[in-house]
């Protein structure tokens, strides 16, 4: 069934159809986009194809390296006059994902409800689960969006997708009251999944559809939980008292609310080589052989001064200059030249882990995360002792990296994987001075904040972006670009044109569209 999508948020209308996949899933999944009906388990599975959590070239080359990435200083960045001012294009097209382009996340989960409101009772009763799910997969991007802009229209968004099919624009919704709704509405989903039973057609079908779990809904209930985590602690600054309240509740009640703390419990899209691929090789390269470089502090003053075991999965080391053989960063102030002489001298993304492997997963959450989360909460509100998480913490995002290139699956080309990390490098890594869990409680916690930053690195940026200003660190010095109205990385983005253009509701927030403009949450 041909669906008629269309973005009430920038008043564009796009036509898109279930067939029009792009790429295809092996046998183990059914393919969501090649179906000539319309049925939510489908959509749902189209919902989780999105490109922002598909490790795409046009993500990683139009987004995160330039934006997303350069701001949290996990990629460098080329000096130059405009180097702090985000394509406004490309923003657009981040915004259109979220909305309206095929599949959208909003404009999947609006269809999905615009589904299940034409069953029976018992077609509904069987496919509500769906819906739930979606939700978790919902508000996490829609966070991510607010983490982005701000106010952002939701509650009326794509509203002529819905059973109604009636024309309106869509309001701006206020970022700080759309997080706590999120956060509400995570707690009814773990109550909901912890005493759900599917029946055997439902288990059947979500077995089929469900690319993260493939049906294990309690590893749904985790990531539920864990988005929620993290979504209070992000608001935790700003309205410290019932953030604390609740985040006690989840971790002194971790039978009721269970996190993600394993790697095997990581919510990621995997992918089914070589049919359904990571296509992120040509984002770290452009036309000239220019590469993307390491940034000098997070690869030499922070890894490689502390012998950091994940070096050898994030880093090629140089093959050329005086510094042949190293890890070494591009500084900060380079520029064209540089940048264009730059390959063997300074270090690029590892060419097993990322460029030449088609089995880099999307990441949504990860254990590495829950745990940090726990350390910070613990640290700060003396809720438990920090030091075992925070190292679990380091220990889980050790081997999420190594799985990553142990797994790697590559094309035509043969890269020799390094070896597991010894249990004695990681413990020596463990105890160095600026690693270990000691000194003063600020400095505790700025050794937390900034094992989660290295953690979220190039695959989470948007993460690693948004905890950098949320939390003050780390300390990183940037460029300063010779614009004066833009000498350093932005606060937040410059709404997309189109909304400017054509909603009238735009008037609302203009005020606040400026780039030194903060989140909500953002009180450094």
């Amino acid at each position: 069934m041909k669906r008629i999508i269309y973005n009430l948020v920038i008043l564009i209308s796009l036509i898109s159809t279930l067939s029009s996949c792009k790429k295809s899933l092996e046998n183990d999944y059914l393919n969501p986009q090649s179906v000539e009906d319309g049925s939510i388990d489908r959509v749902f599975s189209s919902m989780l194809l999105n490109r922002r959590i598909q490790p795409t070239y046009w993500d990683f080359r139009t987004f995160i390296l330039p934006a997303t990435g350069a701001f949290s200083q996990v990629t460098a960045a080329e000096s130059a006059s405009n180097m702090w001012i985000p394509s406004l294009d490309y923003g657009q097209d981040r915004w259109t994902d979220f909305y309206s382009a095929s599949p959208g996340i909003i404009n999947e989960y609006t269809e999905m409800n615009t589904l299940y409101n034409a069953l029976t009772d018992a077609e509904k009763s069987a496919q509500y689960v769906y819906l739930e799910l979606g939700k978790i997969v919902l508000y996490d991007q829609a966070a991510q969006m607010i983490d982005l802009w701000g106010d952002i229209p939701f509650s009326e968004a794509n509203s002529l997708n819905s059973s109604d099919r009636t024309v309106h624009q869509a309001v701006f919704d206020d970022a700080a009251t759309l997080y706590n709704s999120f956060i509400d509405s995570l707690d009814n989903i773990n109550t909901y999944l912890s005493s759900y039973t599917p029946s055997t057609v439902t288990t059947a079908s979500l077995k089929k559809q469900d690319l993260i779990y493939t049906g294990d809904l309690t590893g749904w209930q985790k990531y539920a939980n864990s988005l929620r985590l993290r979504l209070l602690m992000r608001i935790s600054n700003v309205s410290e008292s019932s953030a604390k309240t609740s985040i006690t509740t989840m971790l002194n009640d971790p039978s009721t609310y269970p996190l993600i703390e394993s790697n095997d419990d990581n919510a990621v899209l995997p992918m089914s080589p070589t049919t359904f691929n990571s296509d992120i090789l040509s984002a770290f390269t452009d036309n000239s052989g220019q590469y993307s470089f390491a940034p000098t502090y997070l690869i030499d003053s922070f890894m490689s001064a502390n012998n950091d075991p994940r070096l050898p999965f994030y880093w090629n080391k140089t093959s050329s200059g005086t510094d042949s053989g190293t890890y070494k960063g591009m500084p900060i102030a380079a520029g064209s030249g540089v940048y264009n002489t730059g390959v063997g001298k300074y270090s690029t993304y590892d060419s097993a882990t990322f460029m030449y492997n088609y089995n880099v997963p999307g990441v949504l959450f990860t254990a590495s995360e829950s745990e940090f989360l726990k350390a910070e909460a613990y640290q700060r509100w003396n809720l438990g002792d920090p030091t075992s998480v925070y190292e679990s913490g380091i220990r889980s995002s050790i081997n999420f990296y190594y799985s990553i290139q142990n797994g790697a699956i590559f094309n035509a080309r043969t890269f020799t994987k390094d070896a597991e990390p010894t249990e004695t490098a990681i413990a020596s890594y463990l105890a160095e001075d600026d690693i270990a869990l000691t000194g003063t409680a600020t400095n505790k916690l700025i050794k937390i904040y900034k094992q989660k930053w290295e953690h979220f690195f190039i695959l989470q940026a948007g993460q690693a972006w948004a905890e950098v200003r949320r939390t003050g660190y780390p300390k990183l010095t940037f460029y300063t670009a010779s614009n004066s109205n833009a000498s350093q990385p932005p606060m937040r983005l410059l709404y997309p044109s189109t909304e400017k253009l054509y909603n009238t509701n735009y008037s609302s927030v203009e005020s606040k569209d400026t780039r030194d403009t903060k989140i909500f949450w953002d009180i450094n």
